[in-house]
């Protein structure tokens, strides 16, 4: 696989790494709580944008690819977090298998 090339100086948005922790309600259910794994740096770009309707509330759906130096423990599960935004990730890999960098396939929801 030919190696991807990556400006080193785009990563520059500061993002938390959150995981989210989810406890039993004791009914059934769970209380999901979220809590920080690390700051790091990233180079995020929007990719697409559609509205969809969920019951009564229109929301808007953005997805980023979001770039950042790779590291373990990174999972489809977890978030990114700059300020009030939300950036759930949905895939991770690593761009060129060379233990660079992580390429996270992530989308946010907005009212």
């Amino acid at each position: 696989m030919p190696l991807e090339f990556l400006d080193p100086g785009k990563l520059r948005t500061p993002l938390q790494l959150q995981s989210r922790n989810d406890v039993s309600d004791g009914q059934g259910g769970v209380e999901r709580s979220w809590h920080t794994v690390t700051d790091l740096f990233a180079y995020v770009e929007p990719t697409n944008g559609t509205a969809r309707s969920r019951g009564s509330r229109d929301e808007n759906l953005i997805t980023h690819r979001v770039t950042i130096r790779y590291r373990d423990g990174v999972e489809a599960d977890q978030r990114f977090v700059r300020n009030e935004r939300n950036f759930d990730i949905r895939s991770v890999h690593d761009v060129d298998e060379t233990k660079r960098y992580l390429l996270c396939l992530c989308e946010e929801v907005t009212p």
